[in-house]
């Protein structure tokens, strides 16, 4: 039975780590404590280990010798990235090289999951080989491991860069369920209208991950969604599906938001090169929806 390491368990690693124990492979996290799922599986191993300890994940790829590594660790929070800059770079960065260089040595295939945010939102429609230039810390820290990773020069590695993801989680409250919640509340919200994206659902990210697996894939893709939105008309989209009355959004612009840290404007993304390498076509955002409006 093959061998698969996630590293993180936050929303996509939980949902990797679900698809992957789904399939019957012998599962293993790696995640800084235990966060109380997946517990009484006999195919799913927990290894609690803090990934910025160089030794200690090293050691722990090691010990597990797994067929597969998917990094889905990272320090998310884009505004306290800007105040906790020593522990977003250990995280985003300096890890992303202890996992690189433990995979090179043990040659094993490593996928690592990147941002939309390394660019600077000054064009959109952003592919794999466009120049990145981030604008706030966890864009830089993310470039950054991007670059540790490329310099390793090891092989079998792919770089997945992502765009607000979005599932139904038992993790973590994304963009998708805290619109949903606050319509269901009838509470009014702010959404923005002048920052676009392709919005990632995460279902269809697993399999992505998963295909690169089975094909043997490495490289820097874009897996972004199946379209160009705005936070806004994402949100409308959501109302429009779940049938909920969409007067409690209510459009603001950028300027209007008391960020600690920049957001880029546009960072869609060109998924064309992920499409024709692993043979999908990503479904539209109302296709999305009406997957997830099913199993709610």
């Amino acid at each position: 039975m093959e061998k698969i390491a996630i590293i993180g368990l936050g929303m996509i690693g939980y949902e990797i780590t679900k698809k992957y124990n789904e399939l019957g492979y012998d599962t293993h996290i790696i995640n800084r404590s235990d966060k109380g799922f997946f517990k009484n599986n006999d195919n799913i191993t927990n290894h609690f280990v803090d990934i910025t300890d160089e030794n200690k994940i090293k050691k722990t790829i090691e010990n597990i010798n797994p067929d597969f590594v998917v990094n889905t660790a990272a320090f998310t929070n884009v505004d306290l990235c800007e105040t906790e800059k020593e522990l977003a770079y250990k995280t985003n960065a300096l890890s992303v090289g202890y996992i690189g260089e433990a995979c090179k040595k043990l040659n094993i295939p490593l996928c690592h999951i990147s941002t939309d945010y390394v660019f600077d939102g000054e064009d959109g429609n952003y592919v794999e080989n466009d120049e990145i230039n981030p604008i706030n810390y966890y864009g830089h820290t993310k470039a950054d491991g991007e670059k540790i990773l490329n310099e390793l020069n090891h092989d079998l590695t792919s770089i997945v860069r992502i765009s607000v993801p979005y599932c139904i989680s038992p993790v973590k409250v994304n963009f998708f369920m805290w619109v949903l919640d606050m319509l269901k509340k009838g509470e009014d919200m702010n959404i923005l209208i002048d920052q676009w994206n392709t919005p990632t659902f995460v279902n269809e990210l697993v399999d992505g991950i998963v295909a690169i697996h089975k094909k043997d894939v490495s490289g820097l893709f874009h897996f972004g969604g199946g379209e160009k939105l705005s936070r806004y008309e994402f949100a409308l989209k959501v109302a429009e599906i779940f049938e909920i009355d969409k007067t409690p959004i209510n459009p603001v612009e950028s300027s209007e938001m008391n960020w600690k840290a920049d957001r880029p404007k546009d960072t869609t993304l060109n998924n064309s090169k992920i499409e024709q390498k692993l043979k999908i076509k990503l479904k539209t955002v109302d296709e999305c929806l009406k997957e997830l409006k099913k199993i709610i």
